[in-house]
């Protein structure tokens, strides 16, 4: 439950929620260093399964979840009356897969049977569908409590305060768990879990006045998709952005495939693992730093448009470590790929800036779910690399990110030109 603050002391109240987005973002990155994408999430499905196109199935439970259930309680979440409700229970419901998986694993030991793959595709599956709902909420919560030009000081709190902790907890807990033979993925699912729990318990410090309370409507799954298809159709700014969205997206067809270059090289070992995740946290919270300074004065564009640059150089570093590096080198691939979230979460940033309040939660949701097309051909992706090798799908994707940096020339910046919508 939020607190409630006299509106006579609104300098106070807007600290007070800065502070408590950024706990709760500090959070997140701790729970979220235990589960990232490109290293522990693959390598835990690797031990259970060693199907390529297994693995490619990641990204697309990743990003169709992410896309659609937001898309679909849209209307909801613009009606409640307070988002910050929303937030604490979809950070609540992000632990429970988590602490099922570590449960399971601490009862029976490492599966690798038919169903226990399964349970953990449509465990994985579940938690983005959730983790969608979950970043619709903190970004309409955002755009509700916290000035356009402190937006990027929020994002530079949570990066530079919560990557450095997070590499802490991973330094003490994660790598003598992943330095363990077989890694310890029950105790690291564990922790995850918990600390997703706590995050959510920060909310209650969060001071939230609440809207007028509107009737709730069913959900319409038709009327949802005709909404963003309108909100597209009518903003062309919108249309850019989703554009770019798409584009970039494209990047994350590779994370599961990261780590198996890295491990596929002569002198790897399994502590290394947990320096990838290091390297790519910090570099988050550098990126995060120097994209949000650079969102609050000169605006989300401009910081998009170097992030979105940078991001083209991720694969080719992945390839020329491969080539040219020995594995004790490979570190700084992951350093690179810290570019990526924090180019996600800036995008969802721009898109609250093209409109008012009201649609906050439609144009973060069409955003969203302009990413989710590319991301099916993330299985294809797999297959190719078991088949032809790395060398092409990386430059394919290389290209396309460049083709994105490329559409952010056209874009507008939103606090300079006057929008017609």
């Amino acid at each position: 439950m939020t607190k409630h603050l006299s509106p006579d002391d609104p300098e106070q109240t807007q600290r007070i929620n800065l502070l408590t987005l950024a706990l709760h973002q500090i959070l997140f990155r701790i729970a979220w260093i235990f589960k990232t994408e490109s290293v522990i999430m693959p390598a835990f499905l690797d031990s259970i399964s060693s199907a390529g196109w297994v693995r490619g199935m990641l990204p697309p439970l990743n990003r169709i979840g992410q896309s659609v259930a937001p898309l679909l309680l849209s209307d909801r979440l613009s009606r409640a009356p307070r988002k910050s409700t929303w937030l604490a229970r979809t950070t609540f419901l992000l632990s429970l897969p988590f602490l099922l998986l570590g449960a399971i694993l601490v009862a029976t030991g490492p599966l690798t049977s038919d169903w226990f793959v399964a349970l953990y595709l449509i465990l994985y599956g579940g938690f983005f569908c959730v983790h969608g709902v979950n970043q619709a909420s903190f970004n309409t919560l955002q755009g509700k409590l916290i000035p356009v030009t402190q937006r990027g000081r929020l994002m530079e709190m949570g990066g530079s305060i919560g990557s450095p902790l997070a590499v802490l907890c991973a330094w003490l807990l994660l790598k003598p768990w992943t330095e363990s033979q077989p890694p310890r993925f029950a105790m690291i699912f564990l922790f995850t879990g918990a600390a997703f729990l706590i995050a959510s318990l920060a909310m209650r410090f969060l001071c939230e006045h609440p809207d007028p309370v509107q009737a709730e409507q069913r959900i319409d799954v038709r009327q949802r998709f005709i909404d963003a298809w309108t909100a597209l159709k009518e903003d062309r700014h919108l249309q850019r952005l989703s554009c770019f969205s798409a584009m970039f997206v494209c990047s994350q067809l590779l994370f599961p495939h990261y780590q198996r270059l890295g491990r596929t090289q002569p002198g790897f070992e399994g502590q290394m693992l947990m320096f990838w995740v290091i390297a790519q946290n910090l570099s988050a919270a550098f990126f995060s730093w120097l994209a949000g300074r650079c969102a609050d004065r000169q605006g989300t564009r401009s910081a998009l448009r170097w992030l979105a640059f940078a991001g083209i150089f991720a694969p080719l570093l992945a390839l020329v470590s491969q080539c040219s590096l020995s594995v004790s080198w490979y570190w700084l691939t992951f350093a690179w790929l810290g570019v990526v979230p924090v180019t996600y979460r800036l995008q969802l940033n721009y898109a609250l800036e093209l409109t008012d309040r009201s649609r906050h939660p439609i144009y973060v949701c069409t955003v969203v779910l302009c990413m989710a097309p590319p991301i099916v051909l993330s299985p294809l992706v797999g297959d190719l690399v078991e088949r032809i090798g790395y060398t092409a799908p990386f430059l394919g994707i290389a290209a396309i990110l460049l083709g994105a940096w490329c559409l952010t020339l056209t874009m507008i910046e939103p606090r300079q030109a006057r929008l017609e919508t």
